[in-house]
């Protein structure tokens, strides 16, 4: 019995156990480094092995529901980023609206508040943008974008107030520019 116990069935277990043991511990070195098992692992080897990969499987749990969550929190970052160009892209089209604008907020410098929301908006990771837009649309941003940047090197650190930029040709074409983009973006 013990002949056979010694010679049979004990290798198998090891030819099992082994390489389950490496996984164990290559998974606690990738995935679980925080925690203190691997002097579990080392010191009760093969006995300590069913209850890691028990543990394996509740950090894979957790991940899977990690990442889902990450995917749902993402999504809706990449829509809100959208929602937010079109919106800065809609006021930049509309005189009317800046002007609204300009009455509401008194204090503030409406023109410069255009960039600067342009600016916040378009300036985000490039990952979301290119996620957010379909190559078309991508382009045409791009295009808005630098045309923005030509018109804020013009004016450096004084961009005039909304009446008088309005009727610059620099606000004409970006307003231009706006409208078509927004009509390709809808």
């Amino acid at each position: 019995m013990n002949d056979i116990l010694l010679h049979k069935v004990f290798p198998v277990l090891l030819s099992v156990g082994m390489p389950l043991w490496i996984y164990c511990i290559w998974f606690l070195n990738k995935y679980d480094k925080d925690s203190n098992r691997l002097m579990m692992l080392l010191v009760l080897n093969l006995y300590y092995v069913p209850f890691y990969l028990f543990r394996i499987r509740k950090i894979k749990r957790e991940q899977r529901i990690r990442a889902l969550s990450e995917d749902i929190y993402d999504r809706d970052f990449i829509n809100m980023s959208r929602a937010s160009i079109v919106d800065t892209l809609t006021l930049w089209s509309s005189k009317e609206e800046q002007l609204d604008f300009k009455s509401l907020e008194v204090d503030i410098s409406i023109s410069e508040e255009l960039f600067q929301q342009w600016d916040s908006v378009y300036r985000i990771d490039i990952r979301i943008i290119d996620e957010a837009f379909g190559e078309l649309e991508r382009e045409l941003l791009k295009t808005f974008d630098k045309t923005i940047l030509i018109s804020r090197e013009k004016y450096s650190d004084r961009v005039p107030d909304i009446n008088e930029f309005q009727n610059t040709n620099d606000w004409k074409v970006m307003n231009r520019l706006a409208k078509e983009i927004l009509k390709e973006i809808r």
